[in-house]
């Protein structure tokens, strides 16, 4: 191989190991550290590499699927009641890192940490 083509793919090969250490990912398990005297604990989601969500805590709210789109968060799912309905939050991506998710809607915004 030519010295420019190996160049070329080391360069590449690079930025994709690059790209992927940087990539803060929302694939994770991501909770809200429990308030003092509450007696759920935790409360938050795990999101999965596949679109789906698993609830925790969350009470009547059960995630069952999410995206993301650009800086937008969508989590969708169902309120079991006596009426069970389906809904769908989407919520602005304020901060990301590997340890804390911030996110936020018509300026109110919840903190979660990555477990």
């Amino acid at each position: 191989m030519s010295k420019h083509l190996i160049t070329i793919v080391l360069v590449s090969l690079m930025g994709l190991v690059m790209a992927s250490c940087g990539n803060n990912s929302l694939v994770g398990t991501w909770v809200e550290p429990a308030a003092e005297g509450s007696y759920l604990g935790e409360v938050g989601f795990t999101l999965l590499e596949n679109g789906e969500v698993k609830s925790i805590n969350t009470g009547f709210r059960e995630y069952t699927r999410w995206e993301q789109k650009g800086k937008r968060l969508i989590i969708s799912g169902v309120i079991n009641s006596s009426v069970p309905s389906e809904f769908a939050d989407t919520l602005d991506i304020i901060s990301i890192d590997k340890e804390k998710l911030i996110v936020g809607s018509d300026g109110y915004s919840v903190t979660y940490q990555k477990k």
